[in-house]
């Protein structure tokens, strides 16, 4: 039906709350209301939380029955029936747009783009935009990969990632813990599994809005964030003219989409000047009023498009905008809300006042399907989606094979040979390439890691050196054939146990703390080859290790003691910290900056650097794919920067004893939920993998076939056996359907801290006596 060309114009919007994530429909109508002042404008929404529902920029509400409770053919049939009677209809809310478009259009009255453009702008690969416009997609990656994988992707881009939802909300992942929390937290929240893990671009945030009728781009304008509240949102920004760099190609995508409604393209603009496309939003922004009184009424254009006629002139009164907050009265006829605890209400309720994850649930139901979606005749969560499980080597597969054919008491950590011995093999290659050069290479096997006599015996038959933090340490790798000149002595209590030293010469010792340095100055110094001190780059200025480089005084103050040291003591330094925590990337740029630091040093001290220690925290994937591979190009550059240089030393921390033990437990119980997921508890516990929440581990069960198979995920736990709520060694795992008390289950990548921090808690010993 063709739109009333007579007063009272009505039209319809919703996504009207303003808060601090606030909604466009309350901007929209401000810029509506200069436009048309006569024009009849309904707030739309679906909970009396819903703040713009009492602005008096309206003239009615039409307050709904919440997502969950509403029957949405009937609200379909009257948006129709209010439309026919010859309003237009302009949703603010993502979701709202997608479920209008599954049944509505223009030419219906309904501003919203077509149901296949929706789908050709969604988040993270954003179709459309690919082609055409100036943007790249930050990487990205599906949260329903295999853990192991989103583990590798985390460290790939230095934990300096996003989860996300597919319509809203985002969070950042620092580590493992926070990444599933994060996913854990926006699937409960949205009743999705359709979540993605996306690279952080740093950078400026900007955006473009825009508005088109029927594939025409009728304006858009560009803004500029300048302050954000802490979740991200623009509180204050600046307004301008877009770039035709960007507006002619947009116009050709909206035309190719036959784009009607609002819209906004979020991106970051990086320091390079790239930029990146993080968001197209189906609908105008919150802060699309800034753009009316910048003289850009994108609200108004779309309307006078849609057949509203000539809007009013309104006065252009500046291009920077800012956010206030103000008080007005509430509307009787929509009385606040009972109290709510900020604690208890804070994972949804006053966030999405409108009810979007309930509305997301609904449309989950009905995607791909028809555009009647009913509520759920049963009321029940669909059975998580099943997770991959992770590709595992053909060493690791034989190991498991053969030490688990016969009886074994559990819980058992079980070496695991061949991966072992596959582990130093990669050693002693990146030896052999690297043997004849003017410096010579040598690897670190960290003793802390894992003490276990196979492995010294393993590491000092590779030709590793055995890197120790205490003269126990010293001592057990002695006693497992390592001759004192192959060992390296570092960490804050290196002589701990005091004991007599070795004849001879270690290789290098380094203390920890300039205070550690003047100590052996004082009272009598290690004998080693290399001697020296760790370094804190100011990238690691939070680390408790190392002298720190960051502040002029202290930098001084560690020359002054660096000149201290004997005439004819070859000076060594020292950079440990672990990669998985930093990413490899951001590694090897601490790396970089390490050597500018040793240049300095040398030079201040007047005294070449002949020894330079690396490493710490390798995981096992990036020490073969990544540190591997970079070691001739850091040696290169080590040699440049340091032309004295006579030892390169790398300690790749836990990359060789991770994989090379498992832990063997038995099942003692199995718990199948109501929702279907399974909790299986077991012999073992969190004392026996101590290192279980900070990384995903690979868990094997015995397959119909003998063999023993890694599990994929699909929301399954294991429980261990002790009296702790922490006491969980996996979560989201696929157990097998028919796993059974007295079966036997397998938790790989154990070997590392997991051995050497496990304790015995639960077992009703102690491991020293107490007087």
């Amino acid at each position: 039906m063709p739109r009333d060309s007579h007063p009272p114009l009505t039209c319809y919007l919703s996504g009207v709350h303003s808060g601090p994530n606030p909604s466009p429909g309350l901007g929209v109508a401000r810029s509506l209301r200069e436009a048309y002042p006569h024009a009849r404008l309904v707030a739309v929404d679906y909970g009396v939380e819903s703040s713009g529902l009492h602005s008096e920029v309206f003239d009615e509400v039409w307050l709904q029955r919440p997502w969950k409770e509403m029957r949405l053919p009937v609200y379909q049939a009257a948006i129709r029936e209010v439309l026919d009677r010859g309003a237009v209809w302009l949703p603010g809310q993502d979701l709202e747009v997608e479920f209008v478009s599954a049944f509505l259009g223009a030419d219906d009255g309904a501003l919203v783009p077509p149901r296949e453009s929706l789908r050709r702008v969604a988040k993270p690969a954003i179709e459309a935009a690919a082609a055409l416009l100036p943007f790249t997609i930050p990487p990205f990656l599906s949260a329903g990969r295999a853990d192991w994988e989103l583990h590798g992707f985390c460290r790939e881009h230095g934990w300096r990632v996003w989860v996300k939802g597919p319509n809203y909300e985002a969070m950042p992942a620092l580590d493992w813990p926070s990444f599933r929390h994060a996913r854990s937290f926006l699937s409960e929240i949205w009743g999705t599994e359709s979540l993605f893990v996306q690279r952080h671009v740093p950078g400026a945030e900007e955006s473009v809005a825009f508005c088109a009728w029927r594939g025409e781009l009728l304006d858009c304008v560009h803004m500029r964030k300048h302050t954000q509240t802490h979740e991200g949102k623009t509180w204050a920004g600046a307004v301008g003219p877009v770039d035709p760099a960007i507006a002619e190609p947009l116009r050709e995508v909206l035309a190719e989409l036959e784009w009607t409604g609002g819209g906004e393209l979020e991106y970051v603009r990086a320091l390079d000047g790239t930029m990146h496309l993080i968001d197209w939003n189906p609908r105008f922004p919150a802060w699309i009023h800034a753009a009316s009184f910048a003289g850009h009424n994108l609200p108004a254009r779309l309307l006078q498009a849609a057949g509203f006629g000539a809007p009013a002139a309104a006065p252009f009164r500046g291009r920077q905008f800012t956010r206030v907050v103000m008080e007005i009265p509430i509307l009787p006829a929509y009385p606040l809300p009972a109290v709510r605890d900020p604690v208890d209400d804070g994972r949804a309720g006053s966030k999405h006042p409108s009810g979007m994850p309930d509305l997301a649930r609904r449309l989950a139901e009905t995607r791909g399907g028809d555009t009647t979606p009913e509520p759920r005749a049963n009321g029940k969560k669909p059975a998580p989606r099943r997770r991959p499980a992770p590709e595992v080597p053909a060493t690791l597969q034989w190991d498991l094979d053969e030490a688990l054919a016969g009886e074994l008491p559990t819980p058992r950590r079980i070496l695991l040979p061949r991966t072992a011995r596959e582990r130093f093999a990669r050693v002693e290659r990146a030896l052999a390439a690297g043997a004849g050069g003017r410096v010579e290479l040598g690897f670190g096997y960290s003793v802390k890691t894992n003490p276990h006599p196979s492995l010294l015996a393993m590491a000092e038959a590779s030709g590793m050196f055995a890197e120790v933090i205490s003269a126990a340490e010293m001592r057990q790798a002695l006693a497992a054939g390592f001759p004192f000149e192959r060992v390296v002595l570092n960490g804050p209590a290196p002589r701990w146990p005091a004991g007599p030293e070795p004849d001879g010469e270690m290789v290098a010792a380094f203390a920890d703390s300039p205070q550690n340095l003047a100590l052996w100055l004082k009272e009598g110094r290690p004998r080693a080859r290399y001697l020296g001190l760790r370094l804190r780059p100011a990238t690691l200025e939070l680390s408790r290790f190392g002298a720190s480089l960051g502040a002029p005084e202290r930098f001084a103050e560690t020359l002054a003691l660096l000149r201290a040291l004997p005439a004819g003591q070859a000076l060594g330094l020292h950079f440990h910290f672990a990669s998985d925590v930093l990413g490899p990337a951001r590694w090897f740029e601490t790396f970089e900056g390490v050597l500018h630091w040793a240049a300095a040093i040398q030079d201040g001290v007047g005294r070449p650097v002949r020894c330079l220690d690396v490493g710490g925290g390798w995981f096992p994937d990036d020490f073969d794919r990544e540190l591997v591979p970079s070691l001739p190009r850091m040696m290169a550059a080590a040699a440049e920067a340091l032309p004295a240089l006579e030892r390169f030393v790398v300690e790749p921390g836990k990359a060789m004893a991770q994989p090379a033990m498992a832990l063997v437990t038995t099942v003692l119980e199995v718990r199948r939920a109501r929702g279907g997921a399974v909790e299986a508890v077991v012999d073992a516990a969190i004392s026996d993998l101590p290192m279980a929440p900070f990384y995903p581990h690979r868990v094997f069960a015995c397959g119909r076939g003998g063999a023993w198979e890694p599990l994929g995920g699909r929301g399954d736990r294991l429980l261990g056996r002790i009296c702790m709520e922490t006491d969980i060694l996996a979560s989201d795992l696929a157990l097998p359907d028919d796993l059974a008390a007295g079966d036997r289950l397998v938790i790989g990548d154990a070997g590392a801290y997991d051995a050497s921090m496990a304790y015995n808690f639960g077992r009703g010993v102690l491991d020293d006596a107490c007087c």
